[in-house]
């Protein structure tokens, strides 16, 4: 394991990522949301796709879940 590569825009976008989720699991369980139900946490996977994207594209890091809904988006014209 002495050969691992660090890419710290990465890293550092992943702990954004993961503070605004917990953040935003906070805020949905202060709400009354059921947070621990399988359907949410379903859900909540694909809100954290979506949140990695954001931020990946606001560190300037390419992520393909951006590249592919702007490629879809352009073919609908």
């Amino acid at each position: 394991m002495d050969n691992i590569i660090e890419f710290p825009r990465m890293k550092k976008s992943e702990e954004i990522t993961d503070k605004l989720a917990t953040a935003l699991i906070a805020a949905c369980h202060k709400e009354g949301l059921n947070t621990v139900d399988p359907e949410f946490v379903f859900d909540m996977a694909w809100v954290h796709k979506f949140l990695q994207a954001t931020v990946d594209n606001q560190c300037n890091i390419a992520n393909d879940l951006c590249r592919l809904t702007r490629a879809q988006g352009l073919n609908e014209n």
